[in-house]
């Protein structure tokens, strides 16, 4: 079968399968997307309200993501750039500054005043950035796996494990005790050394709208629910981009609320993320500025059982330990399928048959990550092309 005759079917309209299509496309092969849903982006996808993007989940991108330089006009997204840092609102009341001065010299004199970490654990940060950002993803990914949490233990102290690193890092796993495998961590910290942490203006679905423009051939139908077994008795070759049903995922709920009136730190957290460590509610929350209103992201690891009292309880914390007021609710995702729990992460996956029927793809066979997704997409087109 020569490669322009192919006929390949995209189950899932996704990053993964957008990337996939794209990837074939690009070889002469024009495939048939089929996802189940009104629109395409899959777990990326935004609102607006005021101008103000009020993204589901995915709330940054990493411009330090080799796929994404690769694939994505990051200029076209006019991005806004976070400042490598973080402020800690602790459960004491204390409000500490904490970042990479290296890269920002406003944050000399914060960080080295800050108590949630001691100067040895200062010291040590300085070397691991030194080294992880030095190593290539390879050598990341091919290292001795342990827990993150196991692993910052052996570095340092408990207070900075958790008034740092157990928020900040469990903000961006969505999950608490920072059990994710040390290779995920040291992925996204260097990303973190090498690049920045951004938001584009339209929001992450404006990710999603750049890539899907470039699609000229493929057939894309939307609210279209196909089976594999259907899809492979259509199609010569089948690219599966969603998960099994017994893969597990972690959740989150993330709230928006207006900001009725400017205060001390709703004006830095514009540029700089907050933390909330030790929190039984809120994670971390960053400052949206619109036309004519403010909003306040908030962030929750897992999905609660009652978010309406969930709600109260973020509001509660945010008001005693920042001194922020919040307003009216303006929206609230509950996202139970956020990020795909993986057991054993992998930089490339295991090489299925090259002359299988069904290429799976997604990063839930990677390591969880936008980054992942588009790899993955752009390997199953590869392997998809394989006679």
């Amino acid at each position: 079968m020569s490669t322009s005759s192919l006929d390949v079917a995209i189950l899932g309209g996704g990053i993964s399968g957008i990337i996939a299509a794209l990837e074939l496309e690009a070889r002469g092969v024009f495939p048939t997307l089929y996802e189940s849903s009104d629109q395409l982006g899959g777990r990326v996808k935004t609102d607006l309200f005021d101008d103000i993007p009020l993204d589901h989940g995915f709330q940054v991108l990493l411009t330090a993501y080799p796929e994404v330089i690769k694939y994505i006009d990051l200029s076209a997204l006019k991005l806004h750039y976070f400042k490598p840092g973080a402020y800690i609102f602790r459960k004491n009341g204390k409000v500490e500054l904490i970042g990479d001065a290296f890269r920002d010299l406003s944050f000399l004199w914060p960080t080295m005043k800050a108590r949630s970490a001691s100067l040895l654990d200062k010291i040590k940060l300085l070397a691991e950035q030194r080294r992880i950002s030095g190593l290539s993803l390879e050598e990341i990914f091919n290292q001795s796996d342990r827990s993150t949490l196991e692993s910052l233990h052996s570095k340092y102290s408990k207070r900075f494990v958790n008034q740092f690193f157990k928020p900040f890092y469990g903000g961006i796993f969505l999950e608490k005790e920072l059990q994710t495998s040390v290779k995920q961590f040291e992925f996204v910290f260097h990303m973190f050394s090498n690049g920045y942490a951004a938001l584009p203006k339209r929001g992450m679905q404006s990710v999603i709208d750049q890539l899907t423009a470039k699609l000229t051939k493929t057939k894309v139908l939307l609210n279209q629910k196909v089976t594999i077994e259907e899809a492979i008795n259509r199609h010569d070759k089948v690219i599966q981009t969603f998960a099994e049903k017994e893969q597990k995922w972690h959740g989150t709920e993330v709230f928006y609320f207006e900001v009725p009136k400017a205060s001390r730190y709703s004006e830095k957290l514009k540029d700089v993320i907050g933390l909330f460590p030790e929190s039984n509610s809120v994670n971390s929350v960053h400052i949206l500025e619109g036309r004519n209103t403010t909003i306040l992201s908030a962030t929750a690891i897992g999905v609660s059982d009652d978010s309406d009292r969930l709600e109260v309880l973020i509001r509660e914390e945010i008001s005693k330990r920042s001194g922020i007021e919040i307003g009216k609710l303006v929206k609230h995702f509950k996202i139970e399928k956020a990020l795909p729990i993986i057991s054993e992460i992998c930089y490339n996956p295991d090489s299925p048959e090259v002359d299988s029927t069904v290429l799976r793809s997604g990063d839930y066979l990677l390591y969880p990550s936008l980054n992942a997704a588009i790899s993955s997409g752009r390997i199953a087109a590869e392997k998809a092309l394989q006679n």
